[in-house]
């Protein structure tokens, strides 16, 4: 095998995958050279097959095989700033005009892009990629393997103020940002530091691109939220949610163990959404609620035309008692 691609496209030197039903039923037209595969696929064709219980996380796998990530040569770029007592591991490779500051320490192997900015006393794991343009304040520990896309901010001020007579008064932000191990977070995504006390997000949590935490949130193990969603100040959500893309989550909400929140929908401050409970609209409720909603609102046009011919009956009614 010579290469990977989808299932419609594949050749015959190329792997491909089995992603679902409908991938299933379109395999015999595929000219893949391999096809990884559930256990229960029934192979007619005599092709080779790989069974796999998860053929897509297999296929990632492949995929990673043939793709993998150049890794840049170890050193500093010479236009590299770094600031007295900077700490860097075995293998560390640091791009043109990073700026790391005073007291940071970078774990063996970890890639630093070019244009990153690394405030004071920053920790950074092992095996980290920090592409282009990544800006990481003062005081933020990152664990290892984590991969932190352009554009992407930790660690600015929170957004809290205090209305003092007619005017806003800044409320010190003077917590940290904390990241566990093998998260990713994407493009422009940004994590704000704690007003007192720190920002936690979980070993595992990925978040997509365009992404705003709110100062003092925790997020658990293993969560993954979509583009373009927004947690207050003072969220928990715990580990294994799935949260959708453009949802707003309010003050101190609640978010339980493997709850999934739809696209578009709306968490109202301290709001708890319950474990494994599936929500969506705004305010969020549960989808079986919302659901029947959207089918009585369908109904509506025709009840109306169904009302019209009730008050036509009784008016003649009532005009032939008179």
């Amino acid at each position: 095998m010579d290469g990977v691609a989808a299932l419609e496209s594949a050749g015959a030197g190329q792997v491909s995958f089995l992603g679902n039903r409908k991938a299933a039923a379109q395999a015999a037209q595929s000219a893949a050279g391999c096809l990884i595969v559930p256990s229960d696929f029934v192979n007619a064709g005599g092709r080779t097959v790989i069974r796999a219980k998860d053929p897509r996380c297999v296929f990632a796998r492949v995929v990673s095989r043939f793709h993998p990530s150049p890794a840049p040569s170890p050193g500093a770029h010479p236009t590299a700033v770094m600031g007295e007592g900077v700490e860097l591991g075995e293998g560390v490779s640091i791009g043109p005009n990073a700026v790391l500051g005073e007291g940071v320490r970078v774990g063996d192997r970890s890639r630093i892009g070019a244009g990153c900015v690394l405030g004071c006393r920053v920790s950074l794991g092992q095996d980290c990629i920090l592409h282009a343009n990544v800006t990481l304040y003062d005081d933020i520990e990152i664990g290892d393997r984590a991969i932190l896309h352009s554009g992407c901010v930790l660690g600015a001020d929170g957004f809290g103020f205090v209305l003092t007579g007619d005017c806003y008064e800044k409320f010190p932000q003077v917590g940290r940002v904390q990241i566990g191990h093998d998260v990713e977070v994407g493009a422009n995504s940004t994590i704000d530091r704690a007003a007192l006390g720190v920002t936690w997000i979980g070993d595992g949590v990925k978040l997509d691109n365009m992404v705003h935490v709110g100062h003092n949130c925790r997020l658990g193990k293993h969560v993954v939220v979509a583009a373009q969603t927004g947690f207050s100040g003072g969220v928990v959500v715990e580990d294994y949610a799935v949260i959708g893309g453009k949802v707003g989550i309010g003050d101190k909400a609640r978010i339980e163990s493997r709850a999934v929140l739809g696209s578009g929908c709306g968490v109202l401050t301290s709001k708890v959404i319950r474990g494994g409970e599936v929500v969506w609209g705004t305010p969020a409720r549960p989808l079986k609620e919302v659901l029947e909603q959207l089918a009585n609102l369908a109904r509506l046009p025709r009840m109306r035309e169904e009302l019209a011919a009730l008050k036509a009956q009784v008016g003649k009614l009532l005009e032939g008692k008179h």
